[in-house]
């Protein structure tokens, strides 16, 4: 297990220029964030796969830029909806078999969204076993507008996939939805995978790694009990200076990883 950086620190800077701002340093280990749908044109993504083989790159996961789609492809009983969103996921399924990302994030149903939960559950298990197929794992995330932003629905989305399902987990998003992270790892343990990490203070909810109150220790000796393979800062563009501030974030965490 090691600490990345997400393309999607950088914001509104164009994908390939956001990776190679990261190939720049000595961080080798990325999340792609996507931002639209010319990036998953096989020019685009053939041009991904160069960057990241010149630069001795590993992608650690696909973030989708429809995440605010997905509850309306999986969350509808609209059943063209579903077939459509099932075809989008494909190609983002067959990016990351291309980039050799293991892992594609998923934010799923919001909090409002007005379809059972259990359905959705049922719609999420379909996703995750086509990704299966291009050995990718559909990776649910902790988001806090979304319902698996809560514990009680990740406990949920388990019983209801029979416990196929596996999970991001973002640290920003639990505190947004004022949750108790240990509630949080609890209804998680056992699928961790990937993890958006940042720090924290009194007066802000997205810093980077070290310059807040989170104890990294704690965070990554909990993390070693967990199936996970990657974690990366993953931070708004405003809660950052420079380059090296996200490089020195990575640094701590990965100082704490090392026997």
């Amino acid at each position: 297990m090691q600490c990345g950086l997400s393309t999607a620190c950088f914001f509104p800077m164009e994908t390939t220029r956001a990776l190679e701002e990261i190939c720049n340093t000595e961080v080798k280990l990325v999340e792609l964030f996507f931002n639209t749908f010319c990036e998953l044109e096989d020019g685009y993504v053939d041009r991904l796969q160069l960057i990241l083989r010149q630069n001795h790159m590993k992608v650690s996961a696909v973030h989708p830029f429809t995440s605010m789609m997905e509850p309306f492809f999986f969350s509808s009983p609209y059943l063209s909806r579903q077939e459509d969103g099932m075809q989008l996921y494909r190609r983002y399924f067959e990016v990351c078999r291309a980039l050799e990302a293991p892992i594609l994030v998923f934010h799923g149903q919001y909090q409002n969204t007005n379809y059972p939960f259990e359905q959705y559950c049922k719609n999420y298990d379909t996703l995750r076993q086509l990704g299966k197929n291009y050995g990718v794992s559909l990776c649910q995330e902790n988001v806090a507008r979304c319902k698996c932003g809560f514990s009680e629905n990740i406990r949920k989305l388990r019983e209801w996939t029979d416990d196929r399902a596996e999970f991001v987990l973002d640290l920003k998003q639990e505190r947004r939805a004022e949750n108790n992270l240990d509630e949080m790892f609890l209804a998680m343990n056992g699928k961790i995978r990937h993890v958006h990490i940042s720090d924290f203070s009194q007066d802000y909810d997205c810093l980077p790694p070290g310059e807040g109150k989170e104890n990294w220790p704690e965070i990554v000796n909990r993390l070693r009990q967990q199936p996970c393979d990657s974690m990366v800062v993953e931070l708004y563009r405003d809660g950052f200076q420079d380059t090296m501030q996200l490089v020195n974030a990575a640094a701590v965490v990965n100082a704490c990883l090392k026997p």
